[in-house]
């Protein structure tokens, strides 16, 4: 995973190049994505199909969580995300395309026994895309793109819910929701010289306004006296209707491509994202029960990526990078275990192996190192969760090509 819960790899070839060449790349019909000013290098009709495996690892340690419960957590899980892009060139000046990705996600399973179950047991964010693009080019040296994204989300949330006060076991409360959004792409490249290519893309923030239900579990059939009369557990944790907001940033990227040699060519990328619009989470019910208010505080973050591609013999093309990705998170009162990031550095190694005349494919394997990161964030029912997380994620990803 990239900075919060954005995904890094779209395609294969840009987590073999350490996501250097995303704005300035035209390997593939991934561009669609990268930088969609850059379907204006690919001749005819090609087709990509991505095949991502995420491999996330999470180990907590407690150290003076208020809750009883497991001092230590591990979490170990493999994530299937596809991705499938189209090209076609329409005549010597326009070309058109079409991409279907997941730009966010999110999916960690801490079970009910743990000591911050009341923050979170299971959190799970899916999102696709669905983004058709065009490309034209005013002139030899300048190309320019813009896509549409009809974005759809669906999210669920779990936690459980403290009645130790009453001598009751613990109940739960589950979060689910989804919607639609349209957002947009813009992307530029431009081309100093036959070996220097420079590029630009941007990725517009979307307002997914998520519709769904709360529902609670195991809320003890207790009265209990308030400063305005009684209140009836059941009745005020009731099912209901239930609305999420949730702001999901834009992202600028600026890349550069240098070819050395014939065989081999350097690249750089910078990405900035707007994590600080993602600086609340509010929930509101269609019952009695008041608005839920995480306040995230999150801050606007950078990646930076260098990379390389060498071209060994005519059918195998050999990929490396190194990536630096900033997290949003300002402090450990603001980290959450939905999303325990930290800054990370990660590696990437790569090949591209020609199968034929018209088909070739890519492979690629994206490490990010281990990451500690400490955790002190107190809830508004007065539960802290204290201690530390390391991290870890790998990508094994495949990614088939082929031309008509």
């Amino acid at each position: 995973m990239a900075s919060g819960f954005a995904l890094s790899g779209k395609s294969t070839s840009g987590l073999g190049n350490g996501l250097s060449g995303t704005t300035v790349s035209a390997d593939d019909a991934s561009v669609v994505y990268g930088n969609p000013a850059a379907m204006r290098y690919l001749d005819g009709e090609r087709f990509a199909a991505v095949f991502h495996f995420i491999d996330t690892n999470i180990e907590f340690s407690n150290d003076g969580s208020t809750a009883s419960g497991s001092d230590n957590k591990s979490v170990s899980k493999v994530h299937f995300v596809p991705n499938f892009y189209y090209v076609k060139t329409l005549n010597e000046d326009l070309s058109f395309g079409l991409g279907m990705y997941s730009p966010f996600g999110l999916g960690i399973d801490y079970g009910e026994e743990w000591v911050g179950r009341y923050h979170s047991t299971n959190s799970s964010l899916r999102t696709i895309n669905i983004s058709p693009a065009i490309a034209f080019s005013p002139n030899n040296k300048l190309n320019l793109g813009f896509g549409v994204d009809f974005q759809y989300a669906e999210a669920d949330l779990a936690k459980a819910l403290n009645f130790s006060a009453l001598g009751a076991a613990d109940g739960s409360h589950t979060l689910t929701g989804d919607s639609w959004a349209i957002g947009y792409s813009l992307g530029l490249t431009y081309d100093l010289s036959d070996a220097t290519r420079l590029g630009a893309s941007f990725h517009s923030s979307t307002r997914q306004d998520l519709d769904g239900e709360s529902d609670f579990e195991g809320v003890p059939n207790v009265t209990i006296p308030t400063a305005i009369g009684s209140l009836h557990l059941p009745s005020y944790y009731s099912d209901s209707g239930a609305s999420l907001t949730l702001m999901l940033p834009e992202s600028l990227s600026l890349g550069v491509r240098q070819v050395i040699t014939p065989k081999l060519e350097l690249m750089a990328d910078y990405t900035w994202t707007r994590w600080s619009r993602y600086d609340a989470t509010v929930v509101e019910f269609t019952n009695n029960l008041p608005l839920s208010v995480e306040e995230n505080n999150w801050k606007d973050s950078g990646r930076y990526a260098v990379g390389m591609n060498y071209r060994v013999k005519n059918d195998l093309l050999m990929r490396g990078g190194i990536t630096y990705d900033q997290t949003p998170i300002p402090d450990a009162e603001h980290r959450t275990p939905r999303i325990p990031d930290a800054d990370k550095l990660s590696l990437a190694l790569g090949s591209n192996i020609g199968l034929s005349d018209n088909m070739d494919l890519d492979v690629a394997l994206f490490y990010t190192l281990p990451t500690d990161s400490d955790i002190n964030n107190t809830d508004s029912s007065g539960n802290t969760l204290k201690g530390s997380f390391e991290t870890q994620t790998s990508f094994i990803s495949m990614q088939l090509n082929w031309k008509l």
